[in-house]
């Protein structure tokens, strides 16, 4: 399958036949073609690129040695497929950042490849300005050095007073370390005890993806939010055995606080750092234990190595069965909550892309650019900026580049005005999905009229699953829509639908005289949660409903 993929070769010293060998069972076992031809243009076929990992690991001292080899082992892939890692060493204690460094050393000979350790990875001007070692000009991070592995240490050199000193703030030092950086850094990996960020909506297991730059504020919050109601110490009441339960569980609750706060680090720390990095570059959240498996189809560092996201896709719903992996026997050694699949406890981040969300039920002259003349409304309502409305070329340039045809806007705009349920939009026009209210006026539901996504950036950033996701997080009741029996992507809408049928069913019930039956070329997706929504999806009827209405939209294409 992939013979043609390495038409060119390896270049440099991937052309040895262990890397060749590891490369290939991966790519057949965990990606698509595309990610692929992604993974190899940028990993093999760019030698001039060298592309690295900042890994940043905590409470390395806690780990059995069985853990930190199979970690070793990881790493060791890593740099097989392509990725240089470069280990930074948290703040701390001078003692302990002495044993990290120790043992950091041993896992990355262990991995036969040759620690450097860089012992300030910052250095403060007698201006105040600082200058990271990621930036140096020094051939420490090129392609010349193949098999080192720089290990940073926790320190800044002050060149006023000649002197070294230990960060004190781990996020100022890691965002003044990731600025300006002359290094390509693709990746940034947290490894720690607690795994990713916790999501209430997925029952405090990890949040699967996180877009920083949609969900940042919220998160930060709701984090800080945690950590104020834990630090009141509030019984339920005054009532004196309520105040010894809240005694009792001191410990537990000073647990749950250190938990919270390194959280609500690890999150403040993917900002920081993605946001002076390249907008593809990736973060991931994981612990020790995950990164260390060494099945590369589970393990979250080599699987979004290849592929560049999650182990599983964020907008799959919440409530879908997901297959638990079964950790192998010698695995078994750490701490229960720390044996679960890495699907539950992995988070991978991205800087991401902006959102904008249109709820006019109508598109007038005030709220769209670029509205034909047709459509303006004799009103006195006053205009929106040009920020706050729809550009309506763009979003045809990204109808017709998505579907490869053109839409005749006219025709699409009569069938859609006046009952637009949401229309949003990703980035500078670069994935949208128009939703709008279809049935009967006095049991409406929501149809995902189009879902286009730009041809370069299918694939890229998670848009498709930004885009669901915040269409069920909106609409978690019904949502419906169609594709062409024929559609590659129906396999991917299963997987996000509670149910699917073929839209040339009779939707008559059994006791009428006549078919209501035509042939057609779609079939119907559903979703909904079922705690929500079973009221529908067991009535027979409501979705012959979906189905008439829906089966009957004709197309808005340029003949």
């Amino acid at each position: 399958m992939w013979k043609h993929l390495f038409s060119n070769g390896f270049k440099g010293e991937q052309q040895n036949a262990s890397s060749k060998n590891l490369i290939l069972s991966v790519l057949n076992s965990t990606t698509t073609k595309r990610e692929a031809k992604d993974y190899l243009s940028k990993y093999t076929n760019e030698p001039q690129i060298v592309n690295h990992c900042l890994l940043f690991i905590r409470h390395l001292q806690s780990y059995s040695p069985q853990t930190l080899s199979r970690l070793s082992n990881s790493i060791k892939r890593l740099r097989m497929l392509g990725l240089r890692p470069v280990c930074i060493i948290p703040p701390t204690h001078r003692n302990l950042v002495m044993k990290q460094s120790e043992l950091l050393d041993k896992i990355i000979t262990d991995a036969q490849l040759h620690p450097l350790h860089l012992k300030e990875g910052l250095s403060k001007s007698r201006t105040g300005l600082f200058h990271s070692v990621l930036s140096s000009e020094a051939k420490l991070f090129d392609g010349t050095i193949v098999d080192m592995v720089p290990i940073i240490k926790p320190y800044i050199y002050n060149e006023e007073t000649a002197s070294e000193y230990m960060a004190k703030d781990v996020v100022k030092f890691m965002d003044h370390l990731s600025q300006n950086v002359t290094t390509h850094i693709d990746k940034f990996f947290i490894l720690n005890r607690i795994g990713g960020i916790p999501s209430i909506e997925r029952y405090d297991n990890s949040h699967v993806f996180i877009n920083l730059s949609q969900e940042y504020g919220s998160l930060n919050s709701e984090l800080t939010r945690q950590l104020q109601v834990l630090a009141l110490r509030e019984p339920e009441s005054d009532h004196l055995l309520h105040r010894m339960e809240l005694f009792a569980k001191e410990s537990e609750i000073v647990s749950q606080e250190m938990k919270v706060k390194e959280h609500l680090q690890d999150l403040q720390l993917m900002d920081a750092v993605l946001s002076n990095l390249s907008p593809s570059s990736t973060g991931l959240i994981t612990p020790v234990s995950s990164a260390a498996l060494s099945s590369d189809t589970k393990n979250p560092l080599v699987y979004n190595l290849l592929t560049d996201r999650s182990l599983i896709s964020s907008s799959l719903p919440r409530f879908k069965k997901h297959e638990v992996y079964e950790l192998e026997e010698e695995e078994l050694e750490e701490s229960p909550n720390e044996q679960l699949d890495p699907i539950f406890v992995t988070t991978v981040l991205k800087k991401g892309v902006n959102i904008k969300v249109f709820d006019f039920s109508s598109l007038t002259q005030h709220n769209t650019l670029g509205l034909p003349e047709e459509f303006y409304v004799n009103t006195k309502t006053p205009d929106l900026s040009s920020s706050l409305k729809l550009d309506l070329s763009k979003m045809k340039d990204l109808i017709d580049a998505s579907f490869r045809r053109s839409i005749n806007m006219s025709d699409f705009l009569k069938r859609i005005n006046g009952k637009i349920a949401s229309i949003i939009v990703i980035g500078d026009y670069e994935g949208i999905a128009i939703l709008t209210k279809e049935g009967p006026d006095e049991r409406p539901f929501v149809y995902l009229d189009k879902f286009a996504v730009k041809p370069k950036m299918k694939g890229s950033l998670g848009i498709s699953d930004i885009i669901f996701n915040l269409i069920f997080k909106k609409f978690p009741e019904e949502v419906v829509w169609r594709s062409r029996k024929d559609n590659v992507v129906n396999k991917w809408y299963f997987q996000r639908s509670v149910g699917v049928f073929d839209l040339s069913l009779n939707l008559n019930s059994a006791s009428a005289n006549e078919k209501d039956q035509k042939d057609s070329l779609f079939e119907l997706f559903y979703y909904g949660d079922p705690e929500i929504s079973d009221k529908n999806f067991n009535n027979i009827e409501r979705l012959k409903e979906y189905a008439k209405y829906v089966r009957d939209i004709q197309p808005s294409w340029d003949k």
